[in-house]
């Protein structure tokens, strides 16, 4: 099944606050700093949603803990690069046809005024 455009079924997990060393210079990542990130997963939910089969579905929680895994793995430079480390585990690990992966990092342009920093990901499978 190709997921794209709005009738794509997808499961929405938003705003996992994780913890993350992240950041440009060195002093950034010598500690930890808040990330969010949002997930959307798209596939077919037809077969878990007729027959209410957990099996049939992708285990919500097993995605959140592949995407802390992640932010816990390494340290990061840039948000884009936990964005697409996220997006390359979900689609290896999980049965999806499409997965986007918003990470927002606040207090990145603090002294802009700017609340957070943000980058999205759409990857698909093939």
């Amino acid at each position: 099944m190709q997921c794209e455009g709005p009738d794509v079924d997808r499961i929405i997990l938003p705003e996992m606050p994780l913890r993350a060393r992240v950041g440009v210079s060195a002093e950034e990542r010598a500690s930890e700093q808040e990330i969010f990130v949002d997930v959307e997963l798209g596939l077919d939910l037809r077969p878990a949603g007729t027959s209410d089969d957990f099996g049939l579905t992708v285990d919500y929680e097993a995605v959140c803990e592949a995407v802390a895994a992640v932010a816990r793995s390494r340290p990061f430079a840039l948000i884009e690069a936990i964005a697409e480390e996220c997006a390359r585990v979900v689609l290896t690990a999980f049965a999806v046809e499409e997965v986007r992966v918003r990470v927002r990092k606040p207090g990145a342009l603090r002294s802009r005024g700017v609340p957070y920093a943000a980058v999205e990901v759409l990857r698909r499978r093939g």
